[in-house]
């Protein structure tokens, strides 16, 4: 082959492909590449690779390779093992972390469960260790069939392999459901050799063969390396030379699976047992297969391998197949007691792996027996938290298949059920699933009314419907239930009465918190009596909580994480739970688990004034709501972003977002997210001194003096309740809001509640109190991370201030207020701390056209009114009585040359900037 250097023998017809590849070799060994080679079965992908691989070693480089199963797909990193055992050195060389987080992953160790960027992260640290010495190439035929986590693994290390010497080189069939296209890859398709190729192919193979067949031949595999050899050489064996007779003209012969069938027919029957095991086995792997075949050891492999079936690697570490057609082959060709009898045996094998030994006694029973059920039911819990949640639900199906008692059956799909709607975010499967339980006429477990209860609200938002199906369940579930059957439909009644927020809904669930005992703070009866009102939550609970929050690190169950930040969420302790409600974010396969964990680092990054990172995260939130059809979360997405742009002074974006919420929770009658509405509306006219309309909104979740049970949003906007009714004139309302805040203890449960509470006492309290109320609320630890509560603080404190007439201490606090809004980026917010400091005189008067000078509280007057405001509305903003407004309108227009409103915008358009502000 020109330019090649190397001439694999046997390859025909394939110097485009071959040429291609040799480049890629050379690019791999100085600077990384990846080659994905497609095309339909037998076309030739294989011995291309094996062609590539020759010429790699030949060229000094190191070979790794590794193959998809499909009797694998669904267990976690089989793929990657492959990769893994054939470098058992490098492994030891890596650093602790590294190595035990892929001994885990891959079940050669016990420990906590690792992240999976870890995994990925030790995996490519992995394959750079073994290329220090030499250039490496990762092999992967059949990726098709990879299971998900492996296929991961090879997309995650094919976008990194820049500036290192490591080839990536896969192969999938065209025809796969699911393609395989990892960002980095470049494809080459491998096409049917042409006429003269499959002619030229064939002669070289089988020169004692006529002319007249090899075309024959040649003309129906239609261009099929694979199919062009088998047939041909079935043809050599069994027919006459003339190409009549049974081996290939009529038949399964015609069918290149069953020619390497009749191949493995012809073997021992030892060595097709063995063979059996490795392919059902899957990695290959010596040890496994030594203890499953018994005594004899794995001699009785020789005569496959002499038939150039299989193949010892290297290291004498696994057995690969030639092609995958031929593990193909061998299973077909065996019987349902024989696949049963190796799964058993493989079985015992791995006594110590839980999972695959699982996996491997589901394919082995046939028969109800509830040892397997339980032993399979032991590794879905093994993977719930690895994190793999599709390998848990198909385990708790197959579990509740062999279960002998019918209880134990609806228990496990339940099970299977919940975890797919609420951890793996698979509503259709859990659908499914549900059918298969109602179809049983026995009563259903708590467990199925959980699944049912949830999918109804988080799809459809019909809270009615969820909560009449869950408190029937409870209400008739017996005595003695097992406590995660009681704890999944506790917590899904929580969530349906929490979004309600009507008494019909949670006074039944009140009714049954009653006669709980008391639990720990994640628990489902307390997160209710979280839910259902603050104030019943003791400073021990609040320790324990911090306990829980603190053990989050090493934590592994998304669904404890999510719980655990629920309960967080409510006493702003979010940030010490954010690393690991990342981790079930960005790390894990559990999307279910996911919406809900993007909420609390939505909200995170909202209250710590990240307002940029909080919409991204509600962006994410809910364009992974439309994917999976959870639509309830996506409130909570819409929420966030309608708060972020309320307190930016974005106006649009935040009704945008308030109309969604408005309009998919109205009709669904879901007052919290009503609230969510309100709120938010409120607090972005605050920042535009618009208090009328901000009392309106904020008086619309709650009435002044009043936090009702179940409504959060009563305590969260609280402080837009009170400022609103200052700047309104209602002061009875906002003592009334501010004393019933105080009363119910709520500043105790965190720093930014303390701080609120404090704050609307300061703007509440008597003149000769004020100043040393807004001092003990800006002097409470805690309160710098809570950068927008702290900066209305101050703005609070400057404009009583100035109204007292202290234009020089009010300077000072409005000052820290504008500087602490214009680092959030909140636009009206830092506006309205602009205008009180120049209605203190800190900036200089401007001159009109006439030439007089206008006051600072004349020139803010004036801008008020150039925006259509009426005079009582600007006097309710600047505090000033109708009457004055009016005169220093009277003022103005001499002064601006002009007569009429109409020309106020005009006329200060023409003013000259504005020097800097200045003490």
């Amino acid at each position: 082959m020109t330019g090649v250097g190397y001439d694999p023998t046997g390859l025909v017809g394939r110097d485009r492909e071959f040429g291609e590849l040799a480049t890629f070799l050379d690019r791999a060994a100085t600077d990384g590449a990846t080659v994905l080679l497609t095309g339909e079965p037998g076309v030739g992908k294989t011995a291309l690779l094996d062609a590539t691989a020759e010429l790699a070693v030949a060229k000094g480089t190191r070979v790794v390779r590794g193959s998809g199963v499909e009797y694998e797909t669904d267990i976690s990193f089989a793929g990657l093992h492959q990769l893994v055992a054939s470098l058992p050195h490098e492994l030891g060389r890596l650093p602790r972390s590294m190595r035990e987080a892929i001994e885990v992953a891959l079940g050669l160790g016990d420990g906590p469960a690792p992240r999976p960027i870890t995994v990925l992260n030790a995996a490519l640290s992995l394959f750079e260790e073994a290329a220090k010495e030499q250039p490496l190439l990762l092999v992967v035929d059949d990726l098709h069939v990879v299971d998900r986590a492996s296929r991961s693994a090879v997309g995650f290390v094919a976008r990194r392999l820049g500036g290192r010497r490591i080839g990536l080189l896969g192969a999938r069939r065209a025809e796969s459901g699911e393609p395989f296209r990892p960002t980095g890859l470049t494809e080459v398709e491998v096409g049917p050799l042409n006429d003269a190729d499959a002619l030229r192919l064939l002669s070289r193979r089988f020169p004692h063969l006529p002319r007249r067949v090899l075309s024959t031949v040649a003309r129906d595999a239609q261009g099929n390396p694979l199919a062009l050899l088998e047939f041909a050489g079935s043809t050599s064996v069994s027919g006459d030379r003339n190409g009549h007779g049974p081996g290939w003209a009529s038949g399964p012969g015609r069918d290149v699976r069953a020619l390497f069938g009749a191949r493995v027919e012809q073997l021992p029957q030892r060595t097709r047992d063995l063979l059996l095991l490795a392919a059902l086995e899957g990695s290959g792997d010596i040890g496994v297969l030594e203890t499953a075949g018994g005594p004899g050891g794995l001699g009785g492999l020789a005569p496959a391998e002499r038939d150039h079936l299989v193949m010892v690697t290297d290291n004498g570490r696994a057995v690969c197949f030639r092609h995958p057609l031929v593990r193909s082959a061998v299973v077909d060709g065996s019987t349902g007691e024989q696949r049963r009898s190796a799964h058993r045996r493989l079985a015992d094998a791995l006594a110590d792996r839980p999972e695959r030994r699982g996996d491997h006694l589901a394919r082995a029973t046939t028969a109800p027996d509830e040892a397997v059920a339980a032993a399979i039911e032991t590794a879905a819990r093994i993977s719930l938290r690895r994190g793999d949640a599709d390998g848990a639900v198909a385990r708790l199906r197959r579990a509740a298949e062999l279960s002998p008692d019918r209880a134990d059956r609806r228990r496990r799909l339940s099970q299977a059920a919940y975890a797919a709607a609420w951890v793996a975010g698979y509503p259709e499967v859990s659908h499914e699933i549900m059918r298969e339980v109602q179809g049983d006429p026995a009563a259903q477990p708590l467990s199925a009314a959980a699944a049912a209860g949830y999918l109804v609200l988080v799809t459809d938002g019909d809270a009615d419907a969820a909560h009449a199906l869950l408190m029937k369940a409870i209400e008739q579930a017996p005595s003695g239930l097992p406590h995660g059957e009681l704890e999944a439909a506790l917590f899904t009644l929580t969530i349906v009465s929490e979004f309600s927020g009507r008494q019909e809904h949670w006074q039944p669930l009140v009714d049954v918190l009653a006669a709980l005992p008391e639990a720990s703070p994640t628990a489902a009866a307390t997160l209710g009596r979280i839910h259902h009102d603050l104030r019943s939550v003791t400073d021990d609970m609040l320790r324990r909580l911090d306990e829980e929050i603190s053990r989050l690190r090493g934590q592994t169950d998304a669904d404890v994480v999510v719980r655990t930040a629920l309960a967080a969420s409510y006493f702003d302790r979010l940030p010490g739970c954010r690393e690991a409600v990342s981790r079930v974010v960005r790390d894990g396969g559990a999307v279910g688990t996911s919406m809900p964990a993007l909420v609390f680092l939505a909200l995170d990054d909202l209250y710590a004034g990240r307002w940029q990172a909080s919409a991204d995260a509600a962006a994410e939130l809910i364009a992974l709501c439309g994917e999976t059809g959870y639509h309830l979360f996506a409130q909570g997405g819409h929420y966030v972003a309608a708060m972020a742009a309320a307190q930016r002074g974005d106006l649009d974006t935040c009704r945008e977002h308030c109309e969604n919420l408005r309009d998919w929770s109205g009709p669904r009658r879901l007052r919290r997210l009503e609230n969510h509405a309100h709120q938010a509306l409120a607090r972005a006219a605050l920042g535009t001194a618009d208090f009328e309309t901000a009392y309106r909104h904020a008086t619309a979740i709650c009435a002044p003096g009043a936090l009702p049970f179940f409504n959060h949003e009563a305590v969260l906007s609280a402080p837009d309740l009170v400022e609103a009714a200052v700047h309104s004139g209602r002061h009875t309302e906002a003592r009334r809001h501010a004393d019933a805040m105080r009363d119910a203890g709520l500043g105790r449960l965190s720093s930014r509640l303390a701080l609120c509470v404090a704050t609307i006492t300061a703007m509440t309290s008597a003149p000769e109190s004020m100043a040393e109320r807004f001092e003990e609320a800006l002097g409470l630890p805690g309160i710098e991370q809570w950068p927008f509560e702290v900066g209305r603080a101050h703005l609070a404190y400057g404009e009583r201030l100035r109204r007292r007439g202290l234009s020089r201490d009010s300077r000072a606090q409005l000052t820290a207020a504008r500087s602490r809004f214009e680092e959030l980026g909140a636009r009206s917010w830092a506006a309205r701390a602009a205008a009180e400091l120049r209605a203190t005189g800190m900036t200089r008067t401007a001159r009109g056209r006439a030439g007089e000078a206008l006051t600072p509280q004349e020139l803010e007057v004036a801008r008020l009114a150039a925006t259509g405001l009426s005079n009582p509305q600007i006097a309710s903003r600047l505090f000033l009585s109708p009457r004055t407004v009016s005169s220093h309108l009277y003022r103005v227009f001499p002064k601006l040359g002009i007569t009429s409103r109409g020309g106020l915008r005009d006329a200060l358009e023409a003013l000259p900037p504005e020097p800097p502000a200045g003490p």
